[in-house]
């Protein structure tokens, strides 16, 4: 009995430990208060490098190595071209419309999957990626760790 007393204080204090030391991040994020941002509340902007696409901060800094969580507005009609991302892991989730997603470095329409509202899935860091959306805006609410960044690949397509 004293043997499993002592594994489950262990347990207990580890299980202590990792909760000060999450709770020490996110008081590195946020010392202040809780975050707390309401739709009408989003400060939409728009992204140089993709015509149409915005973006709304909710929560850290992208450009900083550290928890954020931003949405991302996607015009209908819109086509992202094959690129991938530095983050160590980006969770996407699709709040509205249906995104069409695949991965790899060439764009292909084939092979792109449907990702409907409510759709959860991840980019790995450094991986290829490219994305449509059809007849429909598309909302994300992307949750990552910084710092972020898109880099293309190189087209091969003819010009």
């Amino acid at each position: 009995m004293r043997f499993l007393q002592g594994k489950s204080s262990l347990a207990a204090a580890m299980l202590i430990a990792a909760a000060a030391l999450w709770s020490v991040g996110a008081a590195a994020t946020n010392p202040v208060a809780p975050v707390r941002v309401l739709p009408e509340e989003l400060q939409w902007s728009g992204n140089p490098q993709q015509h149409g696409l915005q973006t709304a901060p909710l929560f850290g800094n992208p450009r900083a190595a550290e928890p954020y969580a931003e949405r991302i507005k996607i015009p209908a009609h819109t086509r992202l071209k094959p690129h991938w991302h530095p983050n160590a892991i980006r969770m996407v989730t699709v709040l509205s419309g249906t995104l069409y997603f695949a991965f790899g470095e060439e764009f292909d329409e084939a092979k792109l999957k449907a990702m409907p509202i409510g759709t959860f899935f991840t980019e790995p860091k450094d991986a290829a990626h490219y994305a449509m959306t059809k007849d429909e805006d598309v909302v994300l609410q992307l949750d990552a760790i910084g710092p972020a960044g898109t880099n293309y690949v190189p087209s091969t397509e003819r010009q």
